[in-house]
């Protein structure tokens, strides 16, 4: 065999290692990776846990119990209510989210949510329909039970009466730093979209992270990776009260 083509082969043959050795370091930090999240990231669904029984019992969020409340304008009704905790040792916060809400039959309607210690705020669903962040705790340790009210209401101000709304409710767990404050002594309010959840943060919060996907009017959850993390609610729809 010439000495070119002795060469040749050497290379090839060095190449076919070389590329094999790098698939398997490829592969090992994979699996290293997936053993943990990164701060910032949501945890798998399964760590997600709601007890509807006021904490005796815990399951998925097939286990939430519906209200079939009808709001009035002025008013709200409180759509569910249940307690969810992270059965997972990795620290997390808790999230609620509302995803690709509608109202089909026109009409105008607001969602609210409180989580742990944090009083959420109304959020009007007027626009095009997009994510938004209503609730966020502070870490929550292992196991431990947190208050969720989810809220539909309408504005004093609305005509219409016996309109369908779909809020499109989500919840998350959100990796955090383990030594981050642990809710309800110094729990986290997302506030609105103009404040540092739409622009972006160093805090690398799900909120910062999402922002521009959550905040702005050509993004919806579902539009971006990050949001299939998401877990949505089989919420039923709300129908406003006939007068």
């Amino acid at each position: 065999m010439p000495n070119n083509a002795r060469l040749t082969q050497t290379v090839r043959r060095a190449a076919v290692v070389a590329a094999a050795g790098a698939a398997a370091a490829a592969i090992a930090g994979l699996d290293s990776g997936a053993a943990h999240a990164a701060v910032g990231d949501n945890l798998p669904s399964s760590c997600l846990q709601v007890s509807q029984d006021g904490g005796n019992n815990w399951g998925t969020t097939a286990v939430i119990t519906w209200n079939n409340a009808r709001p009035i304008p002025g008013g709200e009704v409180k759509q569910a209510s249940f307690k969810v905790r992270n059965n997972c040792a990795t620290a997390a916060k808790f999230q609620v989210y509302t995803g690709n809400w509608s109202l089909p039959d026109g009409g105008s309607a607001t969602v609210r949510a409180n989580a742990g210690s944090v009083q959420g705020t109304k959020t009007s669903l007027a626009g095009i329909p997009k994510g938004h962040l209503l609730a966020e705790t502070g870490r929550l340790t292992k196991d431990a039970p947190v208050n969720v009210e989810l809220l539909v209401g309408i504005p004093a101000s609305e005509t219409a009466q016996g309109f369908t709304i779909k809020p499109a409710w989500n919840l998350a767990l959100e990796e955090v730093a383990g030594d981050s404050p642990v809710d309800p002594v110094d729990p986290v309010d997302p506030g609105g979209c103009n404040n540092s959840s739409a622009s972006g943060s160093a805090s690398g919060s799900l909120g910062d992270i999402l922002g521009p996907i959550l905040c702005s009017d050509n993004g919806s959850l579902g539009s971006g990776s990050a949001a299939s993390k998401l877990i949505q609610l089989d919420s039923p729809n709300v129908v406003a009260a006939s007068r």
